[in-house]
């Protein structure tokens, strides 16, 4: 499948809402023949996932605010400017340290946009239960760390 071009404006794609945060597609995989997929996330002080690692290798670009990014056991401020990048298979996590946050994500293959859909699917926010959302973490090839 050829890849396309991606056009969008400022406010438009599609959004999810993945817990407290909200993630707007930019490029998902179907558009990237699932070689990659383009993410902003924008969320609220204290929102951010548990230390996890997955398959597919993930990046982000700090945009507005600052965020507690930890990738490998080091910890890091994040800030406007700032890039980080945890390969595949890395245990990392990240938490939103400021008012607000808005930063890119880019991951390699399908596997974030297929979590953030059944988060937003299957989930909603507030969450059911802890309990909920690792089923569908681990079902979408997370691994959550102790």
């Amino acid at each position: 499948m050829p890849i396309s071009p991606i056009i969008l404006l400022k406010g438009e794609g599609h959004s999810l809402q993945v817990l407290a945060d909200r993630i707007r597609i930019l490029a998902g995989a179907e558009q990237t023949a699932s070689k990659y997929e383009v993410f902003e996330l924008s969320g609220l002080e204290g929102s951010g996932p548990p230390p996890h690692s997955h398959p597919w290798d993930e990046a982000y670009f700090m945009l507005e605010g600052e965020v507690e990014v930890v990738i490998a056991g080091q910890s890091h401020r994040a800030t406007a400017g700032n890039f980080f990048l945890a390969p595949g298979d890395t245990v990392h996590c990240f938490r939103i340290v400021g008012e607000s946050a808005r930063f890119l994500v880019f991951t390699s293959g399908a596997g974030a946009g297929n979590f953030f859909r059944a988060m937003d699917r299957e989930i909603g926010f507030p969450p059911p239960s802890f309990d909920n959302v690792c089923s569908v973490a681990i079902r979408q090839g997370l691994t959550l760390a102790a």
